[in-house]
């Protein structure tokens, strides 16, 4: 994650004067000083944009196409700022050996991994989606400061699957006890899978992306997702 704030940097070295500025997940202008932005060429396909609170004016005379937030920040914050998918404990929300000025934003995938009890930043702010354990909704309800996205939670021992693959019946058939899932991207049930091996396999489905199955398998994965910011989707829809 280190290298995060570096990237974040250089995206920022390159806001040369009239530079268009294109195709950037997180752009961090919180070190421009009053003048800079006002150079700046045309902003676009970008995710999210940290501008200190008092240039926001600056920002808005930029021409835009198709950005994300805009999100002021604080003079002096110590901005923590993350893209991508990131996976971050319970504990690293509280920053206990942080100051209470910090701000931590995220553009992309948070995901939490162990549960939340407090966030300890002035300012948390996500723009994508961020997935905690169950348990954590008080906290994350009253620590989060701006989401552009979604939040779902998981429960515990569920196990993740992201990115693309395919599940058949002997993925099922090894499991010794019903799995709970998180799925993340692309996932397709192949058609030796049985209604009756979903039901007595999975226990439940927290879905964020794609999965398609067999027509008549529609039905009990609909079911088994308590969460669905995705599609469910028969083989050979369009």
């Amino acid at each position: 994650m280190e290298n995060e704030r570096t990237e974040m940097e250089n995206e920022q070295a390159d806001a040369r004067p009239g530079a268009p500025i294109n195709n950037v997940g997180l752009l961090d202008l919180t070190k421009s000083e009053p003048g800079d932005i006002a150079r700046m060429g045309p902003i676009n396909n970008v995710g999210a944009i940290l501008v200190p609170e008092s240039l926001v004016g600056e920002l808005m005379d930029i021409p835009m196409n198709n950005t994300g937030a805009i999100v002021p920040i604080p003079e002096g914050a110590n901005v923590r700022a993350h893209t991508g998918q990131v996976k971050m404990t319970g504990e690293a929300l509280a920053n206990l050996e942080g100051n209470a000025e910090d701000v931590l934003v995220v553009a992309g995938q948070l995901v939490i991994t162990t549960p939340v009890e407090k966030v300890g930043y002035k300012e948390f702010i996500v723009v994508g989606q961020v997935l905690g354990p169950r348990g954590s909704e008080t906290a994350l309800a009253t620590g989060l400061t701006r989401l552009t996205g979604q939040i779902a939670y998981y429960p515990e021992g569920a196990r993740f699957f992201v990115g693309k693959s395919r599940f058949a019946r002997e993925f099922f058939e090894l499991l010794q006890e019903p799995l709970a899932m998180v799925i993340i991207g692309k996932y397709v049930i192949e058609s030796d899978v049985s209604v009756s091996l979903l039901r007595d396999k999975v226990s439940e489905i927290v879905l964020l992306g794609e999965l398609t199955a067999p027509e008549e398998l529609v039905g009990i994965l609909q079911v088994l997702t308590i969460e669905n910011y995705g599609e469910i989707a028969a083989e050979g829809d369009d």
